[in-house]
C-alpha cells in the first residue's frame, strides 16, 4: 500500500508532528467514506523504536446489521502504538502475545508507513456490531419490512418448541393410543 510514508532520519529527537488528510481511496476496500480521513500523529524516536500517538478522524459508511440500511459512523479516536523494525521480531513458530504487543506495528526497512497506521486505526475503530441505532427494529422474519420504518402486518408469533409435541399428543387423543 502506498500513501504517506516517513524515513526514520526525518524524525529529528524533539520528535515530528504531522498534520494530514487521507482521500476515500484510504478505506476503498474495507468501506466508503464521507470526505476526508484527518489525522494528526507524532512520532518520535525511543532507541531502534518509534512510539506513534494522535488523532483521527472520519465519517465512514456503514450497513446496519438488523435493518440492512446504510448509516455514517463517526470516527473521532486518540490511538497509542510503537513501531518497531521486523529485525527485532523473535524468530518462533508460536509465541504469547501480551496487551503490549497488540499496539505494537513491525515495519521494515527505513520508513514509518503513516498511511498505513491511520488506516488500521479507522478500522478498529469500527464497531463489530454495526446497528444504525440501538434500538433498531430491524427486518420482519416474514415479509423482510423494514421495521424501523413500521409495522408490516404480519403474524410473527414464535410457535413453542414443544407445539410438535403437542400435535402429536392430540393425534394420539384422537386416535385412542393415549397412554
Amino acid at each position: 500500500m502506498g500513501g504517506l510514508k516517513v524515513r526514520l532520519e526525518d524524525i529529528p529527537p524533539e520528535g515530528l508532528r504531522l498534520e494530514f488528510e487521507e482521500g476515500p481511496e484510504l478505506l476503498a476496500d474495507c468501506f466508503p467514506t464521507e470526505g476526508p480521513v484527518v489525522a494528526r500523529v507524532f512520532l518520535k524516536r525511543a532507541g531502534i523504536d518509534v512510539k506513534a500517538r494522535g488523532h483521527i478522524r472520519a465519517k465512514v459508511r456503514l450497513a446496519c446489521d438488523r435493518c440492512l440500511e446504510e448509516f455514517v459512523w463517526v470516527v473521532d479516536e486518540d490511538f497509542e502504538v510503537e513501531f518497531r523494525p521486523q529485525a527485532s521480531l523473535p524468530l518462533r513458530e508460536e509465541m504469547q502475545l501480551s496487551r503490549e504487543d497488540l499496539e505494537v506495528i513491525f515495519f521494515e526497512g527505513e520508513e514509518i508507513p503513516v498511511s498505513d497506521l491511520v488506516r488500521e486505526q479507522v478500522i478498529l475503530s469500527v464497531p463489530d456490531k454495526r446497528l444504525c441505532r440501538e434500538d433498531c427494529q430491524g427486518l420482519c422474519p416474514v415479509c423482510g419490512q423494514n421495521l424501523n420504518a413500521g409495522s408490516c402486518g404480519c403474524h410473527r408469533r414464535k410457535p413453542s418448541p414443544f407445539a410438535v409435541l403437542k400435535e402429536l399428543m392430540a393425534r394420539k387423543v384422537q386416535t385412542g393410543k393415549g397412554g
